[in-house]
């Protein structure tokens, strides 16, 4: 009985599909388009419409990047010159795009290192309680102890890799204070 019932509904279920495939077709055989003569009427419609004028605001004229070559010639140096001295480039005023880009760039760096500086200790720290199954090997390391010695020196390094880090972080904040640019350009 169950499979009389489910054999009745499978059939009036594909009938009913298949009137509906039928009544699609009939239905987008009356349009008679093809999808290259709806591109060719596109564009000729847009062919067709005028291109709207440019419009010039301020934020469409390129400005100086700073103007140093008029301050040059009243005081006697030149651009190359006023951008090697000071602070390396510190003369140029930048924008967001330079600080956030440098700024995300630093802490990257920041962050890979110390994750390096986690790594290294966590390796001391296992060093330290290793046990060597060779005898020879444990007298080695007990007398020279070269393994911790190289990890401890490579954890100095990665240390002041982070110092660096923080101070290139602190010297970039600095020099966005000194030109007066926006703090939330460091976010």
């Amino acid at each position: 009985m169950k499979i009389r019932v489910s054999a009745i509904t499978m059939g009036l279920i594909f009938v009913c599909s298949a009137a509906l495939c039928v009544y699609g077709q009939q239905k987008s055989d009356s349009s008679n388009t093809s999808l290259g003569d709806l591109a060719r009427q596109l564009k000729a419609q847009k062919a067709k419409e005028p291109k709207p004028a440019m419009v010039i605001t301020n934020d469409n004229i390129p400005t100086p990047k700073n103007d140093s070559t008029f301050n040059a010639g009243a005081s006697g140096k030149s651009t190359a010159e006023s951008s090697s001295s000071g602070s390396g480039g510190a003369s140029e005023a930048h924008d967001e795009k330079y600080y956030h880009a440098h700024y995300s760039k630093l802490q990257d760096q920041l962050e890979t290192d110390k994750r390096e500086l986690a790594v290294l200790q966590q390796k001391l720290g296992q060093n330290q309680t290793q046990y060597y199954s060779d005898p020879n090997k444990t007298l080695m390391q007990e007398y020279s102890r070269d393994d911790i010695n190289k990890l401890n020196s490579d954890i100095e390094a990665k240390k002041q890799k982070v110092a660096d880090d923080e101070k290139a972080i602190e010297d970039l904040r600095d020099q966005l204070r000194h030109e007066g640019g926006d703090p939330g350009w460091l976010r």
